[in-house]
């Protein structure tokens, strides 16, 4: 497998920056947020994540499906990305002036444009194909975001962390600009591709219910302790999906020829799993070494953990259907794992606590994994 993803990087420099951008980023951020959890109680470490996933809620609520829709119009030279900006960052004031009223912190307002801004400039520099800008951006801003959270933490304490999350907001409205002085809005081309847009809008709602409601409702539900716990185990879970989230970027384009990969994505399943057990196992001795107050947490995170197994398969099927064209599978899937995950949440997670939560994530993964499966033998797709 090694061998393999070293021979497709050095035959293809683009999705070599590219995978390199996202590996180096996620490491990063996931590293990150693991020293956090060594510096800041476990309350405080729920409330940040309960601020970060209002903010990501409200951008996402925001966006017109901008992400996919950028990329794919920006490609096929549609200039679309102006009014997008346009309707997105609008709405996304909206949204900071009424989480304001909420919460009473203006700097979740500035976190929303932030987490706006990169997904909107991102998906233009892809669907640009400038992949070596994409690389730049990507790293600078996630070291950017370390450095100054951290810097601001030791200052002004935990909530110096969130403004420190909002300082690639610069660097994002920056390149916003740069768009709205070379692009002119055009309403007219938001009405001729409604169809793809709204579609890429339901299906973003659906992934950003099951990535930031959740946490939204767990906070004020079960206390932000057990957030803290919750959000640690995820983390875990987003280190070991990094592998698999870079296999992905090499199946989805051979998926979309009519190539299926099937021995690679063999390899990247054998490996997940091999790697899910193994830190299944290691769990019970990292988690004192990180932070004692999580100690009680090790089975909660240990279950997490396995659910990058079936999220690993999930993800190889999520190609499948990409290249495919089945975006009615693909939305049936985001939706059925949201409701199964907002469900067992507030059903388990009221009755077991971190117990509850931790198997309400893996269970969802694996309802994930078994509607695609059975998507695929029902329409007796070729193999994945």
């Amino acid at each position: 497998m090694i061998n393999f993803l070293r021979k497709t990087f050095k035959n293809n420099k683009n999705l070599s920056n590219v995978a390199s951008g996202d590996f180096i980023s996620n490491v990063i951020g996931a590293l990150f947020w693991l020293y956090l959890a060594v510096l800041l109680t476990p309350k405080e470490y729920g409330e940040i994540t309960y601020l970060v996933s209002i903010a990501a809620f409200a951008s996402t609520l925001s966006m017109l499906g901008a992400y996919n829709s950028i990329v794919v119009l920006t490609a096929k030279d549609v200039k679309i990305q102006a009014t997008i900006n346009f309707i997105s960052s609008s709405a996304g004031l909206i949204a900071a002036i009424i989480v304001f009223f909420y919460i009473d912190k203006i700097e979740i307002g500035f976190l929303i444009f932030t987490y706006i801004f990169t997904n909107l400039i991102i998906p233009h520099i892809i669907g640009k194909k400038q992949f070596n800008e994409y690389f730049k951006i990507i790293v600078i801003s996630k070291i950017l975001t370390v450095v100054s959270s951290l810097v601001l933490f030791y200052f002004i304490g935990y909530l110096g962390v969130i403004i420190g999350l909002s300082t690639p907001l610069l660097l994002f409205s920056y390149k916003i600009f740069q768009i709205f002085n070379s692009i002119k809005i055009d309403f007219k081309l938001l009405k001729i591709h409604s169809k793809f847009v709204v579609t890429n809008y339901v299906l973003n709602i659906s992934d950003s219910v099951a990535g930031s409601l959740d946490r939204m409702i767990i906070g004020p539900l079960l206390g932000f302790a057990i957030l803290a716990s919750y959000q640690l185990g995820w983390q875990f879970f987003g280190i070991l999906m990094v592998i698999p989230g870079i296999v992905y970027k090499i199946t989805l384009p051979d998926d979309a020829q009519g190539i299926s990969n099937h021995r690679l994505k063999i390899l990247t399943v054998s490996v997940a799993s091999g790697l899910g057990i193994l830190s299944f196992i290691l769990i019970p001795l990292v988690i004192p070494l990180i932070n004692s107050e999580y100690n009680d947490s090790v089975l909660p995170i240990q279950i997490m953990v396995l659910g990058s197994i079936p999220g690993s398969i999930a993800l190889m099927y999520w190609s499948k259907f990409i290249g495919t064209q089945k975006n009615k599978i693909l939305l049936g899937g985001s939706s059925i794992y949201a409701t199964s995950l907002i469900t067992l949440i507030i059903i388990l997670g009221q009755n077991f606590d971190s117990l509850g939560l931790a198997s309400a994530f893996t269970i969802s993964q694996i309802i994930s994994m078994t509607y695609f499966m059975c998507a695929n033998h029902f329409l007796k797709l070729k193999e994945v």
